[in-house]
This record gives C-alpha cells, sequence and structure tokens, in this order.
C-alpha cells in the first residue's frame, strides 16, 4: 500500500487505463475482422455433402454458411445462394413499389429470396419452384393497393394465384412449398445471425468500457 489515497488512485486509474487500452486493441481487431467478413461474402464453409442439397441450383451444390447477403440475411447461417447472385437478383429487381405498406415489401423482399433457401429440395420440383397458396394470397392482399412500373398490382391481377403464376410460380396447396417466415423481420430474430450478434457485441463492449 501507498498510504497516499491521491497516489493510490492515480494507479488504479493508470491501470484501468492500461487494460481499457488493450481491450479496445483486441477488440478493434476483431471488428476489422468482422467487417472485412461482411463486406468480403467469403464464406465460413465449403459445400459438403453432409448438407442439404440445393435443386435449384446445380446438383454438387449445397446449403452452407455465407455472408453478405444484405437483402436476404436471415439466410447466412444456412444458404443455397452466394453474395454476388442476391446482389444481381435485387440490383436488377429494384423497380420501386410505390404506395407500399412494410407488410407488403417484406413479403416481396422474402419471396424475391426463394432461391436463397436450404429447403428449396422439398418445394422445388419439375423446374418450377412451389409457393404455398396462402403465402400468394398474403401477398396480394398486402400489396394490390401498391404500384409497380405505374401500374396498381391490384388492378393488374385478380388474385393471388395469378399474382404468383404470373412470376412463373407454381401454386400450391401442399405442405411441401415455400412459406412466408414473418419472423425474419423481427429484430430479435436478426441478432440470430452470427455477424449481426457479434456486431452488436462489439458494439456494446465498447461502450462499457468507454464508461
Amino acid at each position: 500500500m501507498l498510504g497516499n489515497p491521491i497516489m493510490e488512485s492515480i494507479v488504479n486509474k493508470s491501470k484501468m487505463a492500461w487494460f481499457q487500452n488493450i481491450v479496445l486493441a483486441f477488440f478493434t481487431v476483431v471488428f476489422s475482422q468482422l467487417v472485412n467478413e461482411i463486406v468480403s461474402g467469403q464464406s465460413v464453409v465449403e459445400y459438403s455433402d453432409d448438407n442439404k442439397q440445393c435443386t435449384y441450383f446445380e446438383k454438387n451444390r449445397y446449403a452452407k454458411v455465407e455472408h453478405g447477403l444484405s437483402n436476404c440475411s436471415w439466410y447466412i447461417p444456412e444458404t443455397c445462394c452466394k453474395r454476388t447472385e442476391v446482389t444481381s437478383v435485387f440490383s436488377s429487381n429494384m423497380m420501386p413499389l410505390d404506395h407500399a405498406s412494410l407488410d407488403c415489401r417484406n413479403r416481396m423482399n422474402y419471396m424475391m429470396c426463394f432461391f436463397c433457401s436450404p429447403d428449396q429440395d422439398q418445394w422445388y420440383k419439375d423446374g418450377k419452384v412451389h409457393v404455398c397458396e396462402d403465402f400468394c394470397n398474403s401477398v396480394y392482399t398486402e400489396c394490390k393497393p401498391a404500384h409497380y412500373d405505374g401500374h396498381k398490382i391490384g388492378d393488374q391481377y385478380r388474385n393471388g394465384t395469378a399474382f404468383c403464376e404470373a412470376q412463373n410460380f407454381h401454386v400450391s396447396r401442399s405442405n411441401n412449398c415455400f412459406k412466408f417466415n414473418p419472423s425474419v423481420f423481427d429484430s430479435a430474430s436478426l441478432l440470430k445471425t452470427p455477424s449481426v450478434f457479434k456486431f452488436w457485441l462489439i458494439v456494446l463492449v465498447f461502450s462499457v468500457i468507454k464508461v
């Protein structure tokens, strides 16, 4: 013990500052690696016969982890698509939906990500994506007031089946069909993806050690 409260306080603050610098340096490196991982879209694992087969694509493609799926992020832990494919699809179909609700946009977004699903072997049959009838109906219900390419969706299609068939989907009432999962758009579910979870963990640590 130094026997001097002022000196002890200075020493303790010095130790704390040293510790904070070490922790900051460590998490700076981790954060940098995480950003590079997300931006580059590098895969964590390779395709393997143990994973689900991606029947929409070539025969030797299997579901795996794929980062950088900005519009289909819920599929990051297990997906059949590549980052470049998602970018291509969304950049070529980016004509805005005017007067569209959030529910409409979410459903449209989810439908456009069908090729990323690791369960496509269950509903991609005979060269067609089999979409659940209730999914098609919900898209139509939520999106019929919206305008696409200057035309109101509700005026262009008479119902959900007509809408999906116009997108070259097969409308199905069976259990083996492409279903909409609204939970992927919940804020809590986004934290389940590894990159997002690690990002917010790092942010939390930074905020704590700055106090």
